[in-house]
């Protein structure tokens, strides 16, 4: 017998869909308290601008996103339309045929379907990386669509100021980047336009220009940007703006054949990956910018916190939606969460003691995002042993490195995988040879510390959790432990003895001891220097 139709809506799943004019993604969630669990993503490159023609979005491309969005409406079987929120952008917004194709989406979806302004799409992506990723409070968000470029800046969850301008990956891609012109001169003329629709902007929006904190890139033309960058060796972490005038010479002066495929570029960005690298560089050059994070949310995450905004009026519900993917694992490989938390107390104690022998040296880390990736291989260094105890550290490294963590950056994730890899065994000497060497002392140091932490709480007790002072210089740790701490824990004392000799062969001293008895005359305790 079949079931009625509202035995197949789940009442916690809430649905976002952004019909982008590149592609379309869907983001199906759950919220929870205070936050919301992504259950499913889906995207598909549906290119709904490409084509058009004096305004009017071509039929083979509405064709395209009917299809695309059948397959989506399959998934959405058990949303109810009330919470299924749609949000069309460029392209529907300025196309003078698409009346009639968003009529069909509301008789699809249901009342929740909107198609939004350009301010309306940056305030959201604004949102998504305001109450999604932690960045400084006072930031600027840039997000390259295949119609136009979102702007947004503000201080905390409240942006002050929003544009959009008319450049986009897949409108310069039709206009320039085609039979008509060669590789260099459409490079040229779509940076130029690009960097005259950003100019435009300073006499309506010069808070664009002024003290703008951190600057945030989102969407898959940035992030394909980054990714390139790095296979090349340009940089690190960060978009740079020597980075980008690097890529900027190989495609211009270099000649390098874009559609023949670039080292990190995916094979699905190809067509329109000289567009979006000319809009970056634009970019860079109008607003003066030096430095660009890459944020791993986009507009799908803005419209899924608008739509928890609705059903709650007056309370904003801030998402991390970095700690949530590290919940996610912990939930889904069953770690010993009790066991997480110590090892990540002592991790973060031990890096608390260190922090002041950064003004002396580098190679003591003392930055946020160094304190947080050493907590979360804190809370993830056990996740392997679900697959198999043996050799549980080089499971975790895999799971991790491989998983989809919304909120974590591929550098991110790429990191945590190494320290959970090295966490205990041997050290992966190796493998920090592929990083900086400034990069790679870094995290040679915290590596050091989740290590020793992991020894501290060998016996999964809270009643066994050592009590100790920290020494330490640029070259080395000390550790005095509460009297006969050493003497009853031989195990974590054996594990020491082993990790000393580790340590010394990437240059770091490690030393410990009991401190002594309290009987004991003429014998001082250690003084604690940090310098």
């Amino acid at each position: 017998m079949a079931r009625a139709a509202d035995e197949r809506i789940d009442a916690g799943l809430i649905a976002a869909i952004d019909l982008g004019s590149n592609s379309f993604h869907l983001l199906l969630a759950v919220p929870g308290d205070g936050s919301f669990h992504v259950v499913e993503t889906l995207k598909e490159k549906v290119q709904l601008l490409a084509g058009s023609h004096n305004g009017e979005i071509h039929d083979a491309a509405f064709e395209r996103a009917r299809d695309c969005l059948r397959r989506f409406r399959q998934r959405l079987a058990a949303v109810s339309p009330e919470r299924t929120f749609v949000r069309g952008t460029y392209a529907l917004r300025q196309a003078v045929n698409a009346d009639k194709f968003v009529a069909e989406l509301c008789d699809w979806f249901g009342p929740q379907v909107e198609v939004i302004s350009g301010d309306q799409e940056a305030s959201l992506i604004y949102q998504a990386v305001s109450r999604g990723l932690a960045f400084d409070a006072n930031k600027m968000i840039v997000d390259i669509g295949g119609g136009s470029t979102e702007l947004a800046r503000g201080n905390g969850v409240d942006v002050t100021v929003c544009a959009s301008v008319s450049v986009g990956c897949v409108a310069l891609s039709d206009k320039y980047f085609n039979s008509d012109h060669r590789q260099t001169e459409s490079f040229r003329l779509a940076k130029r336009d690009v960097v005259l629709a950003m100019t435009s902007l300073q006499g309506s929006h010069p808070e664009l220009w002024s003290e703008r904190g951190v600057v945030v890139g989102t969407s898959g033309t940035i992030e394909s940007v980054q990714t390139v960058l790095k296979a090349n060796g340009w940089i690190w972490d960060a978009i740079t703006k020597d980075g980008l005038a690097r890529l900027e010479r190989a495609i211009v002066e270099e000649h390098w054949f874009v559609e023949g495929g670039l080292p990190g570029l995916s094979p699905d960005r190809v067509d329109i990956f000289a567009a979006g690298a000319a809009i970056l560089c634009g970019v860079f050059e109008a607003l003066e910018i030096d430095e660009m994070a890459y944020g791993d949310v986009s507009l799908q995450h803005g419209i899924m916190f608008d739509a928890l905004d609705q059903r709650a009026p007056g309370e904003r519900i801030a998402v991390d939606l970095a700690q949530n993917s590290i919940d996610n694992l912990q939930a889904i490989f069953e770690i010993d969460v009790a066991q997480a938390r110590r090892v990540r107390h002592q991790c973060e104690s031990l890096y608390a003691k260190t922090t002041g022998v950064q003004q002396a040296t580098d190679s003591w880390a003392s930055d946020e995002e160094s304190r947080q990736i050493l907590s979360w291989s804190a809370q993830l260094h056990e996740i392997g042993r679900r697959i198999n105890s043996a050799h549980y550290h080089r499971h975790g490294a895999y799971v991790v490195k491989h998983s989809h963590l919304p909120g974590l950056s591929k550098v991110t994730q790429e990191t945590l995988s190494l320290l959970i890899r090295g966490h205990r065994r041997s050290l992966p000497r190796l493998a920090f040879q592929a990083f900086e060497p400034a990069v790679a002392a870094r995290l040679t140091r915290l590596l050091s510390l989740l290590r020793i932490a992991v020894i501290l709480e060998r016996s999964h007790s809270d009643l066994d959790s050592p009590v100790y002072q920290v020494a330490c210089d640029s070259g080395s740790i000390h550790l005095e432990f509460s009297f006969g701490w050493l003497v009853n824990h031989p195990l974590s004392t054996s594990e020491l003895a082993v990790e000393a000799t580790q340590l010394r062969a990437i240059g770091l001293k490690l030393t410990y001891c009991d401190a002594a008895s309290p009987q004991e005359e003429g014998v001082s305790p250690l003084r604690l220097s940090l310098n």
